[in-house]
């Protein structure tokens, strides 16, 4: 007689969304940029500092950045989807969206470089992107 494993399967960890891969790809190309984690979220820091935040559940992804000139239009879809978009202290914003979709057209993309303009340190912005050559 066969005996049955006492292991559980464990659930198979849902991959990266389109969306998720499109925001990863963004932050990446900034100048500077390298990914890390923190907690059970991915990290994204130039010159050691996070200026955004990837994570995901099995049905949904979030992004975390801070926002200076964005922020009223971050507040204003707090207001139209509060459970999509909060506006914490000091401009940190959370986008948690199903992974289906990308969220208004190339917004969170440009609020990524906007949180890394605002949290990287000078001058760094101002680098060549790696694999870039200077002509």
């Amino acid at each position: 007689m066969a005996r049955k494993s006492s292991l559980r399967k464990t659930p198979k960890e849902p991959t990266e969304s389109p969306p998720m891969k499109a925001l990863r790809r963004s932050a990446l190309r900034l100048p500077g940029v390298e990914e890390g984690s923190s907690c059970v979220n991915r990290a994204f820091r130039a010159g050691g500092k996070a200026f955004a935040y990837l994570g995901m559940k099995p049905d949904r992804y979030k992004l975390m950045v801070k926002l200076t000139d964005s922020l009223p239009r971050a507040e204003a879809l707090e207001r139209e989807r509060p459970g999509a978009f909060n506006v914490g202290k000091h401009g940190w914003t959370t986008v948690r969206l199903p992974h289906t979709d990308k969220g208004p057209k190339g917004m969170l993309e440009s609020w990524i470089k906007e949180s890394y303009r605002a949290l990287a340190p000078a001058g760094l912005a101002e680098k060549p992107r790696a694999g870039k050559k200077k002509r």
